[in-house]
């Protein structure tokens, strides 16, 4: 199929590109990436969410619906979440673990907020700095019972 040709060095930029062509040409069957590299997931988990169609993942021997993978308001907020914890390369940040921040994240509206305006734009404003690190001192570096 020429038309699904990528020239992405990446493999997760190649499959979502080629994803993204498949649905704007109308293809409506469901797709299934076969991956387990978590920043697939977590690509998967936001693109599903905002895209039709169905979007699925092999692990192992079962598929996984990716839209099941968050809520459709913490997609919004999943990838800046991932890359300010250090992507698939790091499973905690500042001593927590991703999950916990993630469950941390999806209580607060106002944290939700600050990570959702991240990444809008190709240069990073001098907002959206100062927005990831108070993100980070407030929400991510504090121990649970100084949030108390």
């Amino acid at each position: 199929m020429p038309e699904l040709i990528c020239f992405q060095a990446e493999a997760n930029t190649a499959m979502f590109t080629i994803y993204s062509k498949l649905r704007s040409d109308g293809y409506t069957a469901a797709v299934v990436l076969d991956t387990e590299d978590t920043d697939n997931y977590v690509q998967a988990a936001c693109v599903a969410q905002q895209t039709p169609g169905i979007l699925c993942l092999k692990s192992k021997q079962k598929l996984i619906d990716a839209k099941r993978l968050c809520s459709e308001e913490m997609s919004e907020t999943i990838i800046p979440l991932h890359v300010i914890s250090g992507c698939d390369h790091n499973s905690g940040f500042y001593g927590a673990s991703k999950k916990l921040i993630a469950d941390r994240l999806m209580k607060s509206k106002e944290e939700c907020q600050l990570l959702s305006e991240c990444g809008l734009q190709i240069t990073a404003p001098q907002k959206v700095i100062q927005d990831l690190q108070l993100f980070v001192i407030r929400f991510i570096m504090v121990t649970p019972k100084a949030r108390l």
